[in-house]
C-alpha cells in the first residue's frame, strides 16, 4: 500500500491511568490527554453503561469491538460494561448528538468536522483530534468498485467510470453523508492526475456525476438496486462494504474492484466529554477510546474489512487489500473544512450538478 502521508509519532501517556493502560495498549494510540485531565475513577462494584454513536458502516465490527472491550474491561477491573451502538449516516448522527436526542458518552462518526461541530456546541472539549495518533482515527478503508462477475465493462480505474456504456450506481452525499467520501475520491484522482487544476476536477466529477444512474438515499439501498435488482455496471462504495459484499451477500455475483488511486476514508472517534462526565462514565469512556487502538482492536477492524493502523497486523492481511496509492483529505487536499464548502456547502459544486 503506497500511502501519500507521514505517519504521526506515538506520544505516550503519563500519570497513573495511562499507567494502568499501557498494558494493554502497547503500540497504541493512547490518549494523550490523560496527562493534563483529573478522570476520577469509577466505582468497580457497580455496573456501567456507554452510548457510542457510530457511522452505520462501521456497526457490524463495533458490534465486535463493543464484546471485546466488555471482557478487556471486566479482566482488568471487575466492573460489568454494557454498551448501546445506535447507528446512522454522520451528519444525523451528529445532529441528535447536538440536539440531545442521542445522549453518546462516546462517538465515532464519518467525517471529522462532524465532531467539530459537537465541539463547537460545548459537548466534547478542545483538542479532540489530537487525544489520539491518525487525528484520532483508528482505522481506515477507501473508496472502492463493485463490479459484476467477469468485469463484463472492463472496468479498474476512475477514467473507465466516464466511458459512453457505463452506468454508476453510488448514494447521494445530500441524504446520505457517508457518501461525501465517493464524490471527494474523484475529486481527489482529478487533483493527483492534475496537481492545482480545479477546472478540471470539476470537469472530471461533472463527468462522473452524469454517469450515475442511480444516486441512492443510501448504500442499503444502493446494495439492494445493484446486488438484487441489477440496476448499474459499476456500484461506488467503500472497500470494506465491497469486500464484505463479495465475501456474502454478493458472493459469485460481483469482483471489487481498487483504482490505482482512491482516497482513504477515515472513521473519527471522540469521548463526548459533557455527556460522559454527567453520567459518571469519563473512564470507561476513554477506556473504550483507547481500546480501539490496541492489537485486539485492530485484528477485528482488519478481520472486518478495514485498514488497520498497525503493520503488524496489516502484514496478515495483504492478500486481502490492495496495493494501490491512497490519498488523504488532510494531507492531499485542503481538508474537510475547505473541501465540504468546495464540493456539498452552499453554492458548492455538488448542488450544481444536475439532479439525478
Amino acid at each position: 500500500m503506497k500511502q501519500r502521508y507521514s505517519t504521526r509519532s506515538r506520544a505516550i501517556g503519563i500519570g497513573i491511568l495511562a499507567l494502568i493502560l499501557l498494558t494493554v495498549t502497547a503500540c497504541s494510540g493512547k490518549n494523550k490527554d490523560t496527562a493534563n485531565e483529573a478522570i476520577p475513577s469509577s466505582d468497580y462494584s457497580k455496573s456501567a453503561s456507554l452510548l457510542n454513536a457510530v457511522s452505520d458502516g462501521t456497526a457490524d465490527l463495533f458490534k465486535e469491538i463493543d464484546d471485546g472491550f466488555i471482557k478487556n474491561w471486566k479482566s482488568r477491573t471487575g466492573q460489568d460494561v454494557t454498551i448501546e451502538l445506535p447507528a446512522g449516516n454522520s451528519s444525523t448522527q451528529k445532529e441528535a448528538i447536538i440536539g440531545g436526542q442521542l445522549k453518546a458518552d462516546v462517538t465515532t462518526l464519518g467525517v471529522g468536522i462532524d465532531i467539530d461541530a459537537i465541539q463547537a456546541k460545548g459537548l466534547i472539549n478542545e483538542g479532540w483530534q489530537q487525544r489520539y495518533d491518525y487525528n484520532s482515527s483508528p482505522f481506515s478503508t477507501t473508496v472502492a468498485f463493485i463490479v459484476r462477475t467477469g468485469n463484463p465493462k472492463g472496468i479498474s480505474d476512475w477514467e473507465d467510470l466516464v466511458k459512453p456504456d457505463v452506468k454508476i450506481v453510488t448514494s447521494n452525499p445530500t441524504t446520505y453523508s457517508d457518501a461525501r467520501w465517493y464524490y471527494a475520491a474523484a475529486w481527489a484522482y482529478s487533483l493527483d492526475k492534475q496537481a492545482d487544476d480545479s477546472d478540471a476536477a470539476k470537469a472530471f466529477v461533472t463527468d462522473f456525476h452524469q454517469h450515475v444512474s442511480l444516486l441512492a438515499k443510501d448504500d442499503q439501498e444502493a446494495e439492494s438496486s445493484f446486488i438484487e435488482k441489477n440496476e448499474g455496471d459499476v456500484w461506488v462504495t467503500t472497500e470494506s462494504n465491497a469486500l464484505r459484499i463479495a465475501s456474502s451477500t454478493g458472493k459469485g455475483k460481483v469482483e471489487v474492484i481498487v483504482p490505482s488511486v482512491t482516497l482513504a476514508i477515515e472513521p473519527v472517534i471522540s469521548v463526548v466529554d459533557s455527556n460522559a462526565d454527567a453520567k459518571g462514565v469519563k473512564e470507561v469512556a476513554n477506556a473504550y477510546a483507547d481500546y480501539l487502538f490496541t492489537e485486539e482492536a485492530q485484528t477485528l477492524a482488519a478481520e472486518h474489512f478495514f485498514r488497520s493502523r498497525f503493520a503488524s497486523i496489516t502484514e496478515h492481511f495483504t492478500d486481502v487489500f490492495a496495493n494501490v496509492t491512497i490519498l488523504t483529505v488532510d494531507d492531499n487536499l485542503s481538508g474537510w473544512e475547505d473541501l465540504q464548502q468546495t464540493l456539498f456547502g452552499d453554492g458548492g459544486l455538488f448542488g450544481q450538478l444536475p439532479v439525478k
